[in-house]
């Protein structure tokens, strides 16, 4: 059962706005994650095809610091962009590009 929005804090309210998309954006490979998945491909063939538990982490991880940038992100909204996430569960154009910009600052630490 989900709860009113009017009960949800601001920083739920944006993370639920943009879930899906980071979602997608964590689960994203790069050159080095097609490489490491096809060795896990075949780890997992020759270990009786075991799901590979570190790269599952690995996407819960980059998850993870996606959520706690969308909760910093979301304390710098302006009392309007709060009113207008509120009565649209939507964020202003510039969110998921600071989003974005703190996540990566959090990797680099």
């Amino acid at each position: 059962m989900s709860q009113p929005t009017h009960r949800l804090t601001d920083e739920r309210l944006a993370w639920l706005a943009v879930r899906d998309h980071f979602g997608k954006v964590s689960r994203k490979r790069g050159v080095l994650g097609v490489v490491l998945l096809v060795l896990g491909s075949m780890r997992r063939r020759s270990a009786g095809g075991m799901v590979n538990d570190e790269q599952r982490d690995a996407m819960s991880d980059k998850l993870g610091d996606y959520a706690f940038a969308v909760d910093d992100a979301a304390r710098t909204l302006s009392k309007d962009e709060r009113a207008r996430l509120r009565a649209t569960g939507q964020v202003p154009d510039w969110f998921v590009a600071d989003v974005q910009r703190r996540f990566a600052e959090l990797r680099r630490r």
